[in-house]
């Protein structure tokens, strides 16, 4: 079993003195963090793409946004009932084995939504094969391979691995258009689909590595006893559940945030092209705290420094309540959220990784990653129904401070990093 450090950082399977630097890592590493941000990028190409075929949807078949918009709950109930499946196969079969396969059948299921129509039934279809596709393109598939390798540069590795949603929310919605208003949205969608089939398959196939799964020249495995905690060690632990919760609740909470910003800030008092400025806000310091938290996370304490960026949605709610329809303000707030956006992620798996080691992270992972999913799902729902019971978002504004105040205290909470000594051969 685990014992637990006399400092905060944890030996995985070298010990700290000969464990290489940061640079060192980055130096034999880089492209994998590249290859596993592609895939990040195409994993997001259902969120950031679907919005602008919208519009082209409802013009051919006279479906309503309600139903388009229902297609997406496949992928996210798929994740949230099999991420901890697909976490356990990542830890059997190393996550590029999964990952490559899962690669192309995502590009083939996303050119196949050129298929729908006339009948609504056949895009919710559609959907679901996506859904089953892109159950192998979760964030515990790229996070296990990237922490595999880095353990000094951890933090920023993964910081930079997850700016591919950065890079899509920047990218899709232009070429999409452009897309669309070229060859029709079919088209749209078979281009999307073989566009990424060609660029990022063979980026993974020559660059994504776990590290797990090394072998040396006789094909023997590199790294055969990796520390950490077994599946069953790991959930009697205190630090599996108050990771899992803090998942959810952190989740659920910013993106309800972002989801409903827009009419937010616009009954706020704000004038909708104001409001919508003030949401891109958002997205661009989102990737500046997502890399800020990341070095942060390789030079000090974790714990600390997750708690502060879940806890940066308390200042943007309290803000908004305090001075409703202030343009300034709401700059401010959404700063503010916008960092959180950046760094609520990046801790809750850079912190995971150092909690649960590298032996099981796969398995371990999967839970936390089936939480945070969970979020995705609930908190712009429950944020809805308040808004349609009390006709403001006044009381999710005000929820969100305690929500928020919860997650920080459970990230604050979670104690030292263990050490995990590698098991005997």
């Amino acid at each position: 079993m685990p014992k637990s450090g006399s400092n905060w950082s944890v030996s995985m399977q070298v010990s700290e003195s000969t464990r290489p630097g940061a640079l060192s890592e980055w130096r034999t590493g880089w492209a994998l963090v590249i290859a596993a941000c592609c895939g990040v990028a195409l994993g997001s190409v259902q969120i950031y793409a679907t919005g602008v075929f919208v519009a082209p949807l409802e013009a051919e078949f006279g479906w309503s946004r309600a139903d388009i918009s229902a297609g997406l709950l496949a992928p996210s109930l798929l994740g949230v009932l099999f991420s901890p499946a697909i976490g356990i196969l990542i830890d059997r079969w190393g996550a590029r084995r999964l990952a490559i396969p899962g690669t192309m059948m995502v590009c083939v299921t996303t050119a196949g939504l050129s298929l729908a129509g006339p009948s609504i039934y056949s895009w919710w279809a559609l959907w679901f094969a996506l859904g089953l596709a892109a159950l192998c393109m979760k964030p515990t598939i790229w996070s296990t391979a990237v922490s595999s390798h880095f353990s000094a540069g951890r933090g920023l590795a993964l910081a930079v691995m997850l700016s591919g949603t950065g890079v899509a929310q920047a990218l899709l919605p232009t070429i999409t258009r452009l897309l669309i208003d070229n060859i029709g949205w079919r088209g749209a969608y078979v281009a999307l689909g073989a566009g990424f089939a060609v660029i990022v398959g063979p980026v993974l196939w020559f660059f994504f590595k776990d590290a797990r799964f090394a072998t040396d020249k006789d094909g023997k495995k590199i790294a055969s006893n990796v520390g950490g905690y077994t599946l069953r060690e790991g959930v009697r632990t205190r630090q599996f559940w108050q990771l899992c919760i803090s998942a959810l609740i952190i989740t659920g909470v910013i993106v309800a945030f972002v989801f409903h910003l827009v009419p937010m800030l616009s009954e706020t008092g704000l004038d909708r092209a104001s409001a919508t400025y003030v949401a891109g806000i958002a997205g661009i310091f989102s990737i500046i705290g997502r890399l800020g938290v990341g070095a942060m996370l390789d030079r000090l304490p974790g714990p600390p420094v997750g708690a502060a960026s879940v806890a940066l949605p308390i200042i943007a709610a309290s803000l908004l309540l305090a001075f409703p329809g202030s343009l300034p303000m709401a700059i401010i707030a959404i700063v503010f959220l916008g960092l959180c956006i950046g760094g609520e992620y990046d801790s809750v798996i850079y912190l995971s990784s150092r909690y649960f080691g590298m032996r099981k992270f796969g398995s371990l992972f999967g839970w936390v990653a089936s939480a945070l999913l969970a979020g995705v799902g609930l908190g712009p729902w429950i944020t809805g129904r308040i808004h349609d019971a009390t006709g403001s978002y006044e009381l999710f504004l005000w929820l969100v401070i305690p929500l928020a105040a919860v997650s920080a205290l459970l990230l604050g909470t979670l104690g030292k990093y263990p050490e995990h000594a590698a098991p005997e051969s």
